[in-house]
C-alpha cells in the first residue's frame, strides 16, 4: 500500500513537471494592470491554439487567427503574402505531406502590439523523423491577436 501511494505521488510530480515544462517557452511578467495581463494571456492562448492546430493537423485551429492576409515562408517554396483561403490551402497541403510528429515552441517574445514564438516542427516522411525550424509571429489588432507570419524551414 505504501509503495502504491509513493508511486502515485511520484507519477503526479512527474506529470506536473512536464505540464509546466510545456510552458517554458513563455516567460510571464508582472503586468501593470488586469487589462494588460488579460491581453498577454490571450496572446499565450493564441500561440497554444496555433500549436494545437499543428499538432493535430487541424488547419481550422490555425486559420481562425488569420487576418486579411498572412505572410508564409514554407520551406522557402511558398513565400509571400497570401489571402486566408490561399494560406489555408498551402498549410493544409504542407501538413498532409509533412505529417507532424510534434510541434513545440522553445522561446517567445512579446510587446504591446507584436509577439513571436520560435520552435520546432518535427515530422516523419517514412525515412525517420526530421525537423524544421518554426516561427509564428502575431500582431495585436482590434483587441485580438492575429497571425502576421508563419515560417517553417
Amino acid at each position: 500500500m505504501k509503495i502504491r501511494i509513493l508511486l502515485t505521488i511520484t507519477v503526479f510530480f512527474i506529470v506536473y513537471a512536464n505540464l509546466n515544462a510545456q510552458d517554458d517557452w513563455w516567460k510571464d511578467k508582472k503586468y501593470k494592470d488586469e487589462k494588460t495581463k488579460a491581453k498577454y494571456a490571450l496572446c499565450k492562448k493564441t500561440f497554444k491554439d496555433i500549436a494545437s492546430g499543428f499538432n493535430t493537423q487541424n488547419v481550422n485551429k490555425i486559420n481562425a487567427f488569420f487576418g486579411s492576409e498572412v505572410y508564409l515562408n514554407i520551406i522557402s517554396n511558398e513565400k509571400g503574402y497570401y489571402s486566408p483561403n490561399q494560406a489555408e490551402l498551402i498549410l493544409s497541403d504542407f501538413m498532409d505531406y509533412f505529417r507532424v510528429v510534434s510541434f513545440k515552441y522553445k522561446h517567445s517574445y512579446f510587446k504591446s502590439t507584436f509577439a513571436f514564438a520560435l520552435g520546432k516542427y518535427v515530422y516523419d516522411r517514412g525515412s525517420g523523423k526530421r525537423e524544421l525550424s518554426a516561427s509564428v509571429s502575431l500582431k495585436y489588432k482590434d483587441e485580438k491577436w492575429i497571425i502576421d507570419q508563419i515560417s517553417l524551414n
